[in-house]
């Protein structure tokens, strides 16, 4: 793919999302619509201590999630997306993090203001993770089948009015049924073994099967699929998709331009703990406007034996401790000018839905020029 211009760019077959995917409208990330928002974050900024001094992890990023959709949050490693999803639950330590600024509001509550105790009634069948690392969620000295069936005990307890408890055979048979869907074989052995008597893949999809069975109105998903085989993936991205049409929101936490195209309504492009590109997935896809937009999308293989050499992205990723002034990709951008190294550009509204951090985008022709 030729990235000489990034806003003529056009995608990938891989990256287009079929004719029949899901739209959605794009609201400013920092701009609330009403009662269909269900996640909206404004100008959220975190630092760490450590020490060198204090490192911003995060830096200003914005972001609505309305119910019913899936939002992508899309980026190389250390651009800051696992940070943001603990963020929104609470989950940073502190210290060593410290929130400078912003909001995170779920369903009309700043969750940054509130108690641990008000947390946790958010925690599960509000607000859900789906951590990269499933030893990070699973319990060592809890069986496979204990942990699942007190997933299955809260969202009970909590629905309005609380179901009724099933029976020991009920609840383990729902469960055999789950792990089934998802591709576990012999699932009533599963059911008794315990954390670490399962391959890496089969803990991430117990974990994954907590989730689901607690019906989470707001579910963050970090990397879900990874090391997985592509019909696994397929059942699982299934499975999220049917929770999308519960009118559950979804937060998709990954690397992979491929999924993100197939289950995403929107996309967030994040660099150095910012949000660079944003917008419907369709749009931002096919005609990248941030010139490190499309070199991710030039990195994806495109399937075919003929295909020409993929495009190699300059330079790594930048030291949070030392990043570059203006603009924190300049040090990569094959178009940088002087302005992109002196001032770091905003995040603007290019057209009705499109949004990018860029010096190199005419606002008014809504393209890279």
């Amino acid at each position: 793919m030729d990235v000489d211009n990034p806003g003529e760019t056009e995608a990938r077959q891989t990256l287009v999302p079929a004719a029949n995917a899901p739209r959605s409208n794009v609201g400013h990330p920092r701009e609330a619509r009403g009662d269909d928002i269900a996640l909206e974050i404004k100008d959220l900024t975190i630092d760490f201590a450590s020490v060198d001094g204090r490192v911003r992890i995060l830096n200003g990023v914005s972001l609505t999630a309305k119910k019913g959709e899936v939002v992508g949050i899309v980026g190389e490693s250390g651009s800051g997306k696992t940070t943001l999803g603990m963020a929104i639950l609470g989950l940073l330590d502190s210290p060593p993090a410290n929130i400078v600024s912003g909001s995170v509001t779920f369903e009309g509550r700043d969750l940054l203001r509130l108690k641990s105790s008000e947390m946790e009634k958010i925690h599960g069948t509000g607000i859900n993770m789906v951590f990269q690392e499933p030893l990070d969620s699973l319990n060592p000295v809890y069986t496979v089948e204990t942990q699942i069936g007190e997933a299955l005990k809260v969202q009970r307890k909590r629905q309005d009015p609380p179901m009724t408890q099933e029976t020991e055979e009920e609840t383990k048979k729902q469960i055999t049924d789950l792990l089934r869907n998802l591709c576990i074989d012999k699932p009533e052995e599963v059911l008794e073994r315990y954390p670490h008597e399962l391959s890496g893949g089969m803990r991430q999809r117990v974990a994954i099967s907590i989730s689901i069975v607690e019906k989470p109105r707001l579910m963050i998903s970090d990397e879900p699929t990874t090391g997985l085989d592509a019909y696994v993936q397929s059942r699982i991205l299934g499975m999220f998709s049917a929770q999308r049409k519960a009118g559950e929101t979804l937060l998709y936490i990954t690397h992979d331009l491929t999924i993100a195209s197939q289950i995403c309504d929107r996309i967030y492009i994040m660099y150095a703990g910012r949000v660079m590109e944003a917008g419907e997935t369709r749009g931002v896809l096919q005609k990248p406007l941030h010139p490190y937009t499309s070199t991710l999308v030039a990195s994806v293989p495109q399937g075919y034996e003929d295909a020409p050499p993929l495009s190699v992205q300059l330079g790594e990723p930048p030291d949070l401790r030392n990043l570059p002034g203006g603009c924190k990709f300049n040090p990569r951008c094959p178009h940088v000018k002087d302005v992109c190294k002196e001032t770091e550009p905003k995040l603007e509204k290019i057209s009705t839905e499109r949004f990018a951090a860029c010096w190199r985008v005419d606002k008014e022709l809504g393209r890279f020029s």
